[in-house]
């Protein structure tokens, strides 16, 4: 059988070992210094901490990094097993357990080539008096061949331990400054002095953590944790006046294993680092209810092989420790008032359930406006009833927090909120109401003309828009100071709006100082403001939906049809006659298709003689009243007090007031509900006719606003005569109808004395925004 060589490629490996495991060109300072560190915790070990002066010694000149230590040193068998054998460690044995190394991979020595081009060690072993030498080319290195260099050097050291030499590739820096930034960490907390170029980075303590403080502390004690699982320690700890803990755990022992090392952790004071025997490690991934931060230096600490992080025993230890730890100093900080000051011991409350904890926990009253703590709250304090209440109306606080009764005020925030509601079920005190409600509905002849108008127009777009059909729009006073309030009641949607809402205000002053855009501010309205409340009402476009549709379309049966042909639009053309781009005929001449139509059925049923249907209209009325000028705006005649269903009145003469016209005509239903506002207006009337068409053009006050009614007759006028004219404003407004003046000239094709009159109605306003 044939057989093939397994290979290695020497580059690659050395890339893996390197710059895909070590995250920065400066972690080969960080291992030559955990690898030199570890010597001389052996060193102290075998030969005792009190035999020499530990120190390790970093310098950083140009291309050339030295890290040099005083500890154990290695001999031939040392460096050939295991400083040059990648994946093999001399640290495993029982002088390393016991002196409680920190590095026992075995790879700190090949990734010192991710950077460095030529790697030169000196050292000298504990007991012996040779100094070794021995140094390497990483474009020479071969898993086949002999490649490292190796000599028994005439230069001796003084004393055992290490150098290593490492020559950096062009183009790779390594300044003192960032040196000792990205070191930090590691370092500074390493019992044995370190020094960089000189500079002490090492023996800072972190007890200080616990030890220093600049706030008075009102509570320090200590506690054991006996038999907790696994898990035995001693735990000293203290409160601070804002109620902010910290505390040192010491003593640890798990498993039945005692462990070398100490917990000193305080809130607020970020991440919580990992260390083993001083040395760091990486950051302890540990989320934790008091927002804990410092460190946690234990001897079953181990990091993985690229020092990115702990590995996942260790995490859970951590964790399992800080959980029950935390639970005993949670116990104890309940007992003490300043913890109200403390919002993750609040979010612990809520996270663990522990609501028992929260008797220290305070709450707003009123109308003193003082905190209490929980535990003082009763359902009578000082002989007051007392409710609770979680909104911000202040009507409702005036209302139950006065001399006669406490209301407890609900934080706005969690978790605050959460605890003091749950305690306050627990006891039974009384809720408040927190949602609003109609306190009285503002009548229709106690509104501005501008207030009438927006409400009919709602409406009109509740209805036609969003299909919301039945629906009641209202101005109302309502609590809690609420812009709008969104009920269905029996099938009927009830839209209550207050006056003080500045959008509706904004709405209102649109309708009195620029009409023209008074419609699209409405539906801007309802679009941003009511749309999130009716949503859940709108029916949907299956069986709801098309049953609003068909309901829509049954309330004007009566008067209406939809002709399936596609009419076209008039809205440019009548825009470019009012404009004056287009004259009479051509506008008759293009129209011939019309997108907006409806079929208008009237017979001698639907002709009222207006004397009797509205007595008011045809009464005598003063001569001031009277104004018969063509080119003035005026306003309708308002008889919204008086019902009456005839979609033709004629007078049995002709009237001053009424500037002696004897036959109106009702405008169709739709246009009653969407443009009644426009006609509550001053406005002013013109008719031109033409073939079979008779068509109304109202002008808004503002002349920036029209509106055209369009009758096509089915017989031709008389001649196929055209004309137009402008006559006195004589519109009739009554509760659910709007009448316009037939002019003479054309009251024959209105005036039924037998059968039926069909004619298609459409239309639209225009507004012209040029003027």
């Amino acid at each position: 059988m044939k057989k093939l060589n397994f290979q290695i490629e020497i580059s690659r490996v050395l890339e893996i070992l390197s710059n895909d495991i070590y995250d920065s060109p400066y972690a080969l300072l960080r291992e030559n210094i955990q690898n030199g560190y570890d010597a001389v915790l052996m060193r102290m070990a075998q030969d005792g901490a009190q035999s020499f002066e530990a120190k390790i010694e970093v310098t950083i000149d140009n291309s050339l990094i030295s890290i040099s230590d005083n500890g154990i040193g290695m001999d031939e068998k040392v460096l050939q097993n295991n400083f040059w054998k990648a994946g093999s460690s001399g640290k495993n044995n029982d002088i390393a357990k016991k002196a409680g190394v920190v590095g026992t991979f075995g790879i700190g020595a090949m990734a010192n080539f991710g950077v460095a081009s030529h790697i030169k060690v000196t050292t000298r072993k504990l007991g012996t008096n040779v100094t070794i030498e021995t140094s390497a080319f990483r474009d020479n290195l071969s898993v086949t061949e002999e490649c490292v260099d190796f000599k028994e050097t005439e230069i001796n050291r003084s004393e055992p331990g290490t150098t290593v030499e490492a020559f950096v590739d062009a183009g790779v820096v390594i300044n003192e400054a960032q040196a000792i930034q990205y070191l930090a960490p590691y370092v500074q907390h390493v019992k044995v002095p370190i020094y960089i170029n000189g500079k002490l980075v090492s023996q800072s303590s972190y007890t200080e953590i616990y030890t220093q403080s600049s706030d008075l502390s009102i509570a320090s004690d200590s506690f054991s944790i006996e038999g907790d699982g696994n898990l035995r320690c001693n735990v000293n700890y203290l409160i601070n006046k804002q109620g902010h803990i910290k505390f040192h755990t010491t003593n640890i022992v798990f498993n039945n294993n005692e462990l070398n090392g100490d917990m000193v952790l305080a809130q607020g004071k970020g991440s919580i680092y990992g260390l083993r025997n001083y040395f760091g490690l990486a950051p302890l991934p540990i989320s934790n209810s008091f927002n804990f931060g410092g460190i946690v230096n234990l001897s079953n600490l181990h990091p993985t092989a690229g020092r990115e992080a702990l590995s996942r025993e260790s995490i859970s230890f951590v964790t399992q420790m800080l959980s029950v730890i935390e639970d005993r100093l949670a116990i104890i900080m309940s007992k003490y008032s300043a913890i109200d000051n403390n919002p993750y011991f609040l979010q612990y409350i809520v996270n663990k359930n522990k609501y028992e904890l929260a008797s220290k926990v305070s709450i707003e009253v009123k109308p003193e406006n003082k905190m209490i703590a929980l535990d003082n709250v009763a359902q009578e304090i000082e002989g007051k009833k007392v409710y609770y209440y979680g909104g911000r109306d202040q009507q409702t606080i005036l209302q139950f927090g006065n001399e006669n009764s406490n209301l407890l005020h609900l934080s706005q925030s969690n978790p605050r909120r959460q605890i003091q509601t749950h305690l306050l079920n627990k006891k039974q005190i009384e809720q408040v109401p927190d949602h609003p409600q109609i306190i009285s509905v503002i009548k229709k002849n106690e509104l501005e003309l501008a207030d009438v108008a927006i409400l009919i127009r709602l409406s009109s777009i509740l209805s036609e828009d969003y299909l919301l059909v039945d629906n009641v729009v209202q101005f109302a006073e309502i609590s809690h100071q609420v812009p709008s309030l969104v009920e269905k009641e029996g099938g009927i949607i009830k839209v209550s709006l207050s006056l003080n809402s500045p959008a509706i205000n904004q709405v209102k002053n649109s309708y009195s100082t620029a009409y023209e855009v008074f419609p699209g501010f409405v539906k801007d309205f309802v679009r941003n403001y009511l749309y999130p409340k009716i949503a859940n009402f709108i029916p949907s476009s299956t069986r709801n939906g098309a049953e609003a549709l068909h309901k829509q379309l049954l309330k004007n049966k009566e008067l209406f049809k939809y002709e399936s042909t596609d009419f076209g639009e008039l809205d440019s053309l009548l825009s470019d006659y009012v404009s004056g781009q287009l004259d009479f005929s051509e506008v008759l001449k293009q129209s011939t298709t019309i997108h907006k139509s409806q079929a208008q059925f009237v017979d001698q049923a639907n002709v009222g003689q207006a004397e009797d249907e509205i007595p008011s209209l045809t009464e005598e009325v003063p001569s001031q009243e009277i104004n018969t000028n063509q080119l003035i705006a005026l306003p309708p005649i308002d008889r919204t007090d008086s019902l009456t269903n005839k979609k033709v009145l004629k007078t049995a003469k002709r009237y001053p007031h009424l500037n002696n016209f004897n036959m109106f005509l009702s405008l169709s239903d739709r246009v009653y509900r969407r443009h009644l506002d426009f006609f509550m207006e001053p406005h002013t009337t013109k008719v031109i006719w033409g073939m079979h068409r008779i068509v109304y053009i109202f002008a808004h006050v503002s002349n920036n606003i029209s509106l055209y009614y369009d009758i096509e007759l089915k017989e031709k006028l008389i001649d196929n005569s055209t004309g137009g004219v402008s006559i006195p404003t004589t519109t009739i407004l009554t509760k659910d109808k709007i009448y316009i003046p037939i002019s003479n000239d054309l009251e024959t094709y209105f005036d039924i004395k037998e059968g039926t009159k069909e004619f298609f109605v459409r239309h639209d306003l225009i507004t012209d925004f040029a003027r």
